[in-house]
């Protein structure tokens, strides 16, 4: 019986050992059996491509799009190695792939990557083959459940850019070892790396705003958006040969002059040269950053983009939120969902001519005991109205509101508003919306200004009004901008 029990144990031992010390695809059998490592799917790489590439051709490497800045780099510079280290090749000089680079970063964003393009520009700096790729996470493997965390594809992709042939190469890559170190970047690092990258696109001293960093693809800015605008700016210090960071009364001027970085060409007597711009949203518990540094002048080139993933343990350490708070409290998403929705009829999507409102801080977030003004540019004559929309969601017309105010506008005319009291910015905290109709004909003045809880149904009753004539009219165009009221500083 001893003996038996024995060779229980001796058994069960056995196959714990061989549970834990599985090679290959092994190291946890919980990951597909045809998953990688990165160093191993790099070498693949490598592998497949040398006999692709003809000889003597000048080829071009971009940095990857991936979840991390340093897996990114780490990435670039192996592959860079073992194809430089081949000796077959002319790779194209590292300056020049930053446009390249900027370009392919902005199309994955977009969802879609337009060869043409990507063709067109490798030419312009003589690189015969393109390889690029990205690395995206598949989420929790379905089939496998692993308690290592996520499974990441790895896509390379190699255009040759004479005969606009292709070839592709797919890896599964298991997040171990060196791939983990490389995903667990803080975030100071990845803003850092972001910042390098922006000064390696300058050629000489540049003066930079920091923009709008902005939930998703809204205008919502929240405590997040305030912690990389400042760190972006620390991170700036560093390369104070290339980039110039803009005062404040600089970015407020440039924020007025362009109207929000919505009008096409250089902005007359700003000294900004370029912005920094980007957006946040969820993924995995985290936040996926994306950053692009844009050129003020001719066609607002993009010099610089990039992407990097913040961990939601990162986001608890620094309580950051990628809403805005409310009463302490972040608003939740259906709250925040319902809001966007209700103010669609301000979007502008149906103007007649060019009208816009633009907040006097260009990163839309003001702090408490702050005072907010506005500017509106119409480029016909109209008469305007002015809501706000408050923490609470409760709207109610702020302008005209007295026999003083001057709600004409004229053509091509940028009216600074308020004109004759000022707006305080207090608590509660958190994210409030200014709408601005424009209408053609004087409407009767103070018509709702009491104050009503947001809705789409109250919006749509508001926009149309009477007329000094007594007949009802919508608005011809319409503008809006969202900010921030953070605690004081």
């Amino acid at each position: 019986m001893n003996l038996f029990k024995l060779s229980i144990i001796f058994v069960l031992a056995f196959v714990v050992i061989a549970y834990a010390s599985g090679g290959a695809s092994q190291d946890h059998p919980a990951f597909p059996a045809d998953s990688l490592t990165l160093d191993a799917a790099i070498t693949d790489t490598a592998a497949h491509f040398l006999p692709w590439i003809p000889a003597e051709a000048k080829v071009a490497l971009t940095h990857f799009d991936a979840p991390s800045g340093r897996l990114a780099d780490y990435v670039f510079e192996e592959l860079w190695g073992r194809l430089e280290d081949s000796g077959r090749f002319v790779m194209v000089d590292r300056r020049n792939l930053e446009r390249i680079d900027a370009e392919i970063n902005h199309q994955y964003r977009s969802g879609r990557v337009d060869d043409n393009l990507l063709i067109s520009m490798s030419r312009q700096y003589g690189a015969e083959i393109l390889i690029h790729g990205q690395i995206t996470s598949l989420g929790q493997g379905a089939s496998t459940q692993s308690p290592l965390g996520l499974e990441y594809r790895m896509t390379v992709y190699a255009t040759d850019v004479e005969r606009a042939s292709s070839s592709q190469r797919a890896f599964i890559v298991r997040p171990e070892g060196r791939m983990a170190s490389l995903l667990n970047a803080s975030a100071e690092d990845e803003v850092e790396r972001a910042v390098s990258q922006m000064a390696r696109a300058l050629n000489q001293q540049t003066t930079v705003a920091v923009g709008r960093i902005s939930y998703a693809d809204t205008q919502t800015v929240s405590n997040l958006s305030a912690w990389l605008r400042s760190s972006i700016i620390a991170s700036s210090n560093r390369y104070r040969d290339r980039i110039q960071v803009a005062s404040e009364s600089e970015s407020s001027d440039f924020a007025v002059a362009s109207r929000g970085l919505q009008v096409e060409g250089p902005v007359a007597g700003s000294s900004v040269q370029a912005v920094v711009t980007g957006s946040f949203s969820p993924l995995d518990s985290g936040a996926e950053v994306s950053l692009q540094l844009i050129s003020t002048s001719g066609n607002r080139m993009v010099l610089s983009s990039t992407r990097f993933f913040i961990p939601a343990s990162e986001l608890e350490r620094r309580r950051l939120t990628l809403l805005p708070e409310r009463d302490n409290a972040v608003i939740s998403l259906a709250e925040f969902e319902t809001r966007q929705q209700a103010v669609v009829p301000y979007a502008g999507s149906n103007n007649r001519w060019t009208f816009t409102v633009t907040p006097d801080v260009l990163d839309g977030i003001y702090y408490e005991n702050d005072f907010m003004t506005m500017r509106i540019f119409s480029e016909r004559d109209c008469y305007f109205r002015i809501i706000h929309v408050d923490v609470h969601g409760n709207t109610q017309v702020i302008y005209p509101t007295s026999p003083r105010d001057n709600n004409f506008i004229r053509a091509g005319e940028t009216r600074r508003i308020p004109d004759n009291t000022r707006f305080r910015m207090t608590a509660p905290f958190g994210e409030e919306m200014i709408l601005v109709a424009g209408y053609e004909r004087q409407f009767t003045a103070g018509q709702g200004t009491g104050a009503t809880p947001l809705s789409a149904d109250a919006i749509s009753r508001g926009l149309v009004v009477e007329s000094d004539n007594q007949t009802t009219m919508s608005p011809a165009v319409t503008a809006r901008f969202s900010y921030t009221i953070l605690p004081g500083r």
